[in-house]
């Protein structure tokens, strides 16, 4: 019979052996070196599809637009849509979007005029991602040939890739269109060695917080709401 005082009292309890500590810290040993193996190739998503439009993230650094252009000489374009907002960058007088600023480099590389659409993205507090999304979907809608439209690859930013594949799989979701995604080789790391310099343990760890949160807490806004364009300022909206 235990016995019990007025303020305490004496409780069995079962603690884990050394061999269970020593199974426990190899399980966690293994899933992180798992994760530092594998997880930057899991976030720069390769999953291009047969499109006749080449949809360029305009925040995408000189080296990154230059692939993007190399990809569209390969391909099968008929157009090239970069997309962007006003965020984060210093612009020269020249710009106010970085769609228009990856638009001028590629036209610096050799893209006509013709086989170029420029669609900036709102400023905007939501994921900047969704809402260009959002924007190159309205302007398929309003297109009169978008029935001629075969496919949409979208060319992102190496870790970055996944994330945007998912969020533009979300705002195309009621177009029958098929969207794929290219991932630009990073210049600053390798995916293999991601962990081995500041600028890829930054970039890797943001970019997967961001899938999860994607995954997990974005609200995904019913099509054609005011939520979904929250980012327009009411000057635009009118």
């Amino acid at each position: 019979m235990q016995k019990q005082g007025w303020f305490f009292r004496r409780r069995f309890i079962l603690l884990p052996t050394i061999w269970s500590v020593i199974i426990f810290i190899l399980l966690l040993l293994t899933i992180a070196i798992f994760f530092i193996n594998n997880v930057a190739f899991f976030l720069a998503k390769q999953a291009p599809v047969e499109a006749n439009i080449l949809v360029v993230e305009g925040w995408l650094e000189s080296d990154a637009l230059s692939q993007a252009y190399m990809e569209y000489k390969s391909g099968h374009y008929d157009l090239v849509i970069t997309t962007g907002g006003p965020e984060a960058r210093n612009f020269t007088d020249q710009f106010d979007s970085y769609a228009e600023q990856a638009a001028h480099q590629l036209k610096l590389l050799g893209l006509s005029m013709d086989n170029l659409k420029v669609i900036p993205t709102p400023a905007s507090a939501q994921d900047r991602t969704y809402l260009s999304a959002v924007m190159v979907r309205k302007f398929i809608e309003a297109a009169p040939s978008i029935d001629e439209v075969k496919g949409i690859n979208v060319f992102s930013g190496n870790v970055h890739s996944r994330r945007t594949y998912f969020l533009y799989k979300q705002a195309f979701d009621a177009l029958a269109i098929p969207i794929g995604i290219i991932s630009a080789s990073p210049k600053e790391f390798r995916l293999a060695n991601w962990w081995q310099t500041s600028a890829g343990a930054k970039t890797v760890l943001v970019e997967f917080i961001g899938w999860v949160y994607a995954h997990c807490c974005f609200d995904l806004p019913a099509k054609g709401s005011h939520q979904e364009m929250w980012g327009m300022s009411n000057e635009t909206k009118r």
